[in-house]
């Protein structure tokens, strides 16, 4: 009888041992997945070289005129190619090559006009992070606290990727507008690469305006509005007549 009884509390051992490595397996394998599944955030850049005042450095700025060109060309080739095969129903219709090419032209015209910023002024306000730009609306960010914000034209949010801070902002009828602030290794220059899309719109469209430090006192920009020309801006002085 004992030698029965002893087999049996081996035995009944020997399963609870088991189940107890399953048992701390099956925990060690849920903190692993439950690590993996939630990344350490990166950490937000230092905000001290963002901050100041910036003027645009038009030699390295992008024109939005001319990527629009640039864009257009591209999709009206990749359309032209399509449409050529559309009778191995492989292409489009040229109803949507017209819809996709006319919405490009529209997110290059928003793009142009909400890119004109030729001054910045970037300051830290009780831990918001605002990005005032003349003639153009502000970028907002509130630091170490809640990155999402509703506002009343869509939901804008704020986060850090590959060393930029990005403003993106979800608008109604599926268009989106990404700004992504690059500062330069030697942090003598700002990028501020503007990237729109749109639902039905092949082509994202982008255009990087690059700006660099200046003291509030200097001369800096004299602006004045033509029907002819648009905004001109001249450094330094005023416009030539």
């Amino acid at each position: 009888m004992k030698s029965i009884s002893r087999f049996i509390n081996q035995q009944v051992d020997t399963r609870l041992t088991h189940r107890l490595k399953a048992l701390l397996l099956g925990i060690i394998l849920g903190v692993a997945d439950s690590r993996a599944d939630d990344p350490a955030e990166p950490a937000m850049p230092s905000l001290e070289p963002y901050l100041g005042h910036w003027e645009v450095d038009f030699s390295a700025t992008e024109s939005a005129n001319e990527k629009l060109r640039f864009l257009y060309d591209v999709t009206l080739s990749e359309h032209k190619r399509r449409l050529a095969n559309s009778q191995n129903g492989l292409g489009d219709t040229p109803f949507q090559a017209a819809n996709d090419l006319q919405g490009l032209v529209n997110l290059g015209r928003l793009a142009d006009q909400i890119t004109r910023t030729a001054v910045l002024n970037i300051q830290l306000m009780d831990g918001i992070l605002v990005a005032a730009r003349d003639d153009n609306f502000s970028l907002r960010c509130a630091i170490g606290g809640a990155q999402t914000t509703v506002q009343s034209v869509g939901i804008s949010q704020c986060h850090v990727q590959a060393k930029a801070l990005v403003f993106s902002m979800a608008m109604p009828g599926g268009l989106r507008i990404e700004h992504r602030l690059i500062l330069s290794k030697q942090q003598d220059r700002l990028s501020i690469a503007t990237t729109l899309a749109a639902d039905g719109v092949s082509q994202s469209f982008s255009v990087s305006r690059v700006f660099q430090p200046f003291e509030p006192g200097d001369p800096g920009f004299a602006c004045r509005y033509t029907l002819g020309k648009g905004r001109v801006c001249q450094l330094n002085g005023t416009p030539d007549e």
